[in-house]
């Protein structure tokens, strides 16, 4: 039996459909938000094991300057359960010719010296004239100029420039693989200049105390002080469609009535599965089911007896470490080095009570495919690579390990995003930024059936990944709003 009818259902309290669902619910619509898991937050959510407090896998905030974050708390009144830090500067480890891995130099918070940042790249002083006047191209243009580089790849913006191969690992690595979990060849590079400019430009590395999902869980607040609700464990399990339009949802805690339905469950996943294929066109199907994902994060969660570092995030790369698609297939199929970026966050060096006196959690995280049915064996051998470069680099960190957990891309899905099409549903941020799916062409937040809306990294925003969801739940409500309104005069 149906129970209460709402004006809009919002599946999923990630970043996006927790900023969605918040915001129309501020702006007067009677909504319901309802989230399989017991916390909000999807791929940041915060999560606590004996006395640590962090997110499932290495999440790092950006912009700084004029972050989302900020921005939505202050709008719907929960500024004060929202506690952001910014730590400093990250230390990103360089692996020297001679095979050292050494620190980025230290600089105050938005101040650089480019010839101590070559230095530590072993620039030689006849290239660096020509990396200043990238990176003053990168940084400084406009965005007419950006908007024209929709529909190629960074890799073909960056070749038409002479760029030292330690400058391009420093960029790609630290930079590019991070934020967007796309290889530099599948990157748009529009997408990728803007958002590089607000990293550089704005800053990054912001984080929140309590883990990212605090965050979300504050938005989620602000649903229920804005007379919303938001129903927790409730796994939606269908999208009800009926002539053409949504009218509903089934899930766990039974069945909810509603003309629109926002879904942070990903394109595809809700496409294919909770509303199904045959209420969609051939041509409609076909395009959401050749759109491609971002590829995955697979490293450890160590739990330590000790603290080994001060430093609270950081990359650590080398020449080697930048990511093609043709490197990425051959290194899984296990034809080449498995050897990439591997990224770490140390959550009690940001928030003193992420760790019990004494102790330390390192998070690490590093490329491997997107897909859930990865085999043990093919499990192991990225897992392998990545503890290989970390323990390299941090030479007291296998010693002081206490307990350690391996996440993976199943972890991944399981927690966020079910599997609907083979090798898909692990990806670390969606859609991602890939060629032909940004811009112009990102896919709508409308789809062929009335009411329904994607919200999330897949559709609605841009740049960095809790920024781009909570963007696109931003502009998702507007939608919405206005198509609420528009319902409401006819």
């Amino acid at each position: 039996m149906a129970r209460e009818r709402y004006d809009v259902i919002v599946i999923g309290a990630g970043f996006g459909g927790s900023t969605c669902a918040g915001l129309l619910a501020q702006r007067g619509l009677k909504v319901l938000l309802v989230e399989k898991n017991a916390r909000a937050g999807g791929k940041a959510m915060s999560l606590s094991k004996n006395g640590f407090t962090y997110t499932p896998w290495v999440v790092i905030g950006a912009p700084v300057v004029g972050n989302l974050y900020e921005t939505v708390a202050r709008e719907l009144g929960v500024e004060d359960l929202v506690q952001l830090v910014t730590p400093g500067s990250p230390a990103s480890l360089y692996r020297t010719s001679s095979g050292k891995y050494t620190r980025v130099p230290d600089m105050p918070v938005g101040q650089s010296d480019p010839n101590a940042i070559f230095d530590w790249l072993e620039i030689e002083p006849e290239d660096r004239a020509a990396a200043l006047m990238f990176f003053a191209e990168l940084t400084m243009m406009p965005p007419e100029e950006i908007e024209k580089f929709h529909g190629i790849s960074f890799q073909e913006w960056i070749d038409r420039h002479n760029v030292p191969r330690s400058l391009y690992a420093f960029l790609v690595s630290n930079c590019c693989d991070g934020m967007f979990m796309v290889p530099v060849d599948q990157l748009e590079a529009a997408e990728a200049i803007a958002s590089l400019q607000d990293m550089f430009l704005r800053h990054g590395g912001i984080f929140c105390r309590g883990g990212f999902g605090s965050v979300a869980e504050a938005y989620c607040e602000a649903v229920r002080r804005h007379g919303g609700t938001v129903l927790m464990k409730a796994k939606t399990e269908k999208i009800v469609v009926a002539d053409g339009k949504v009218t509903g949802v089934v899930t766990s805690q039974g069945t909810f009535n509603a003309p629109i339905v926002v879904s942070n469950a990903g394109l595809q996943p809700t496409v294919l599965k909770l509303v199904g294929e045959q209420h969609f066109g051939p041509d409609y199907r076909q395009y959401v089911k050749r759109l491609v994902p971002s590829w995955a994060l697979l490293g450890h969660r160590y739990f330590l007896r000790k603290r080994v570092t001060n430093v609270p995030y950081g990359v650590v790369f080398s020449d080697d470490s930048p990511w093609s698609l043709e490197r990425l297939n051959q290194a899984h199929a296990g034809r080449a080095s498995r050897e990439g970026v591997v990224y770490f966050e140390v959550p009690s060096n940001y928030d003193p009570m992420a760790a019990p006196p004494g102790k330390q959690l390192m998070i690490t995280g590093s490329f491997c495919p997107p897909s859930p049915q990865m085999t043990q064996e093919e499990i192991a051998a990225w897992a392998k690579a990545g503890e290989e470069i970390i323990f390299k680099a941090f030479p007291e960190l296998e010693g002081a390990i206490e307990d350690k957990e391996l996440y993976t891309p199943k972890d991944v899905s399981n927690l966020t995003r079910e599997s609907v099409l083979p090798g898909h549903g692990g990806e670390t941020i969606g859609l991602g930024q890939i060629v032909g799916q940004c811009g112009p062409n990102k896919p709508s937040i409308e789809a062929p059936v009335r009411g329904l809306f994607f919200v999330g990294c897949d559709a609605g925003g841009t740049g960095v990944g809790t920024q781009q969801a909570i963007e696109s739940g931003m502009n998702v409500a507007d939608a919405v709003l206005r198509q609420h309104q528009s319902t409401k005069t006819v």
